[in-house]
């Protein structure tokens, strides 16, 4: 046996079917074996694979016991002379396999290999190649010199800035997601330590390579494409717990004395302050932006009304029995007139911004012209203030997208092509139609030339980008190798475009288009419109404004709820995002992920005593994940009042 691939999969099953595709093609030729280790996902990946891939050999893990174990538990059946490491959300070109064993025999010295890795928008990775933590690199990490410097050897030291992507190299560190050792080295080093959970088992394994008298290299010359953010979401509380804890794992094991102590300490400092960056990035990317809004213009009004006093007013106060609650009421009439312009349905453009707060400063003068005379505050300050909190709202969106802590969304009308054959695009467009989003596909990019009914043919798509306007391109597999879609995504990365794969068998499409968050995908399976962020952010819009009604008013829920304490206590748990009002009947792993219901579809209670079948409840759940609109939610609250506190 030449070769043996290990795949750790978990919860990614549609980009695993396009990698495992890839790899098929990519082990063509070569006496290889492909093991998949399912670390229980609950997205049903094997029942849906395994038809699919009848050589590949799955092996089905009950619990979740992280990266590292789960690739030993298929390491000890390997046969292989060498082992590769390769993570689910990834695409390999044929050759790739190809040219790594060429490369070992090659260079005798080498222990381990890596490549050049790109992500779905044709990025590289700087993980790619990486030297080991220092104190030093840590510190310029820490403090964002990395990114200012990204070329130099003494400040982006840890990613290897100073040596070429496109060139080999020795290097100190390669990447868990595409690893390939020689069985002499495997045997030796006997795989990750179980140690880690997740993150860290490559640097501790590279670590031990170099200990084992071998050489770690990156091979720049071969390049795949790693998606990131699939596995775990990066940015997220959990990844930076898991990731600083690898830090700290390695640094106690391989580091000693006063040095490991101190090296821990400054990985306890980067913990907490990455910590509390990535709370704050999750209150803003949840329902945190609108209360953040909140308190810039609470603040804007508040220090206008302060300029106004002792600036133009030699420090005479105003006068009027709602004075001291004006900022708060005008504060909320302003995020109420932003809310109903828009200002949360496309997100956080900040031209979008701009404009509902323009709406917002009219709504408010509409707001202080009903007033009684005596009711009214200064009209100076309400302008101004609403200027200015429109200006402060505006500006934060647009620090925020540069800093990268909320999602840059430009709400741009998609204008996509497929590039493939004819048959290519009819596959497409049906998944297109099934996700009700064919009316953005313009039409076929042809492989060949002298086809008719094409927009234009792969060798000007550049040009074409650029004159008709295209933001999507979806790639094809099938005529089209992977190496040459790779390639063709390198040329075209820098136009900043969305690029999408379809392999020729397969029933979806995926792409990423951020390394931080988890990427796109098309199903045969069709649309959840319950998946839009819009839908989920005015779902839990609604629980939260549902929770704080009955909360407020809870002494006259009795009148109205049965069992009115375990309303109570319901609404505190729509408030925390436990549970939601209204959920699936069943559970189901292949439908959006929402909290529990309180109510199902139906409006009944979510007790579990239902007198229909699974089948029926499943159904049903279906249908309201796919047709999914947050005012049949509050249509099935008004209407099954009395059963919230089931």
């Amino acid at each position: 046996m030449q070769l043996s691939i290990i795949i750790v999969n978990y919860n990614v099953k549609y980009f695993l079917e396009q990698c495992l595709f890839s790899v098929q093609k990519a082990i063509a030729g070569i006496e290889a074996e492909v093991f998949v280790v399912d670390n229980a996902s609950n997205d049903a990946s094997v029942e849906y694979l395994q038809p699919i891939f009848p050589r590949i050999k799955f092996i089905a893990s009950k619990t979740n016991d992280g990266f590292a174990k789960a690739n030993n538990k298929a390491l000890d059946k390997c046969k292989g002379d060498y082992v590769v490491f390769l993570n689910p959300d990834t695409i390999v070109p044929e050759n790739c396999f190809k040219n790594c064993i060429n490369f070992f025999k090659q260079h005798q010295d080498c222990g381990a290999l890596g490549v050049q890795m790109i992500d779905g928008s044709g990025n590289f990775l700087p993980e790619s190649k990486r030297s080991f933590p220092s104190l030093s690199a840590a510190f310029y990490k820490l403090t964002g010199l990395s990114l200012i410097f990204p070329t130099s050897k003494r400040f982006n030291k840890y990613a290897l800035g100073n040596l070429a992507k496109d060139e080999d190299f020795e290097v100190d560190v390669l990447a868990g997601a595409f690893m390939m050792l020689s069985k002499d080295v495997v045997e030796k080093t006997k795989g990750f330590d179980e140690t880690f959970f997740m993150y860290g088992e490559d640097i501790d394994l590279s670590y031990r390579v170099q200990q084992a008298g071998y050489k770690n290299y990156y091979f720049g010359k071969q390049t795949i494409i790693h998606f990131k953010g699939e596995s775990t979401k990066r940015g997220s509380l959990n990844y930076v717990k898991m990731f600083y804890n690898a830090m700290s794992i390695f640094v106690k094991k391989h580091y000693s004395g006063s040095k490991a102590t101190f090296f821990s300490s400054v990985i306890n400092v980067a913990i907490w302050f990455r910590a509390i960056v990535s709370l704050f990035q999750h209150i803003l990317n949840k329902s945190g932006l609108l209360l953040f809004d909140a308190l810039v213009v609470f603040f804007s009004m508040y220090f206008t009304n302060e300029f106004w006093i002792h600036i133009l007013r030699s420090g005479r106060t105003f006068d009027g029995p709602l004075t001291q609650y004006s900022i708060p009421i005008f504060t909320g009439v302003f995020i109420l007139g932003a809310l109903l312009s828009g200002i949360y349905d496309s997100l956080y453009k900040p031209l979008k911004a701009l404009v509902a707060s323009a709406s917002a400063v009219v709504v408010l003068l509409a707001f202080y012209s009903l007033l009684p005379e005596n009711y009214r505050f200064s009209r100076g300050v309400v302008v101004s203030g609403g200027i200015a909190s429109g200006l402060m709202v505006t500006l934060m969106r647009w620090v925020f997208i540069r800093l990268g802590w909320i999602k840059d969304d430009f709400d741009k009308f998609k204008q996509t092509v497929v590039v493939g054959t004819q048959a290519d695009y009819v596959q497409v467009l049906q998944l297109m139609q099934k996700a009700d989003i064919d009316e953005r596909l313009l039409g076929r990019v042809s492989v060949n030339n002298g086809e008719e009914n094409i927009v234009g043919n792969i060798s000007n798509l550049n040009t074409l980008i650029k004159t008709v306007g295209i933001n999507e391109v979806i790639f094809c597999e099938g005529t089209l190798s992977f190496a040459e879609i790779i390639e063709q995504i390198i040329n075209l990365h820098k136009l900043h475009i969305s690029f999408r794969f379809h392999s020729k068998k397969s029933h979806c499409i995926v792409g990423s288009d951020s390394k931080t968050s988890t990427g796109e995908t098309l199903t045969a399976d069709g649309h959840f419109a319950l998946s839009n962020p819009y839908q989920q952010r005015m779902k839990r819009m609604l629980d939260v404004w549902v929770s704080l009604i009955i909360l407020v008013t809870f002494p006259l829920q009795f009148l109205f709820i049965n069992k009115a304490s375990n309303a109570i206590k319901n609404a505190w748990l729509n408030i925390i995002g436990k549970r939601t009002w209204v959920g699936y009947s069943s559970f189901q792993n292949t439908l959006p992920l929402i909290p529990s219901g309180i109510l199902t579809p139906s409006g009944y209670p979510n007790n579990g005593k239902f007198e229909v079948s699974i089948a029926v409840l499943k159904k049903t759940d279906i249908l309201y994940a796919r047709e999914y609109d947050w005012m049949q939610d509050l249509k099935i609250i008004i209407n099954n009042y009395r059963e919230l506190g089931a």
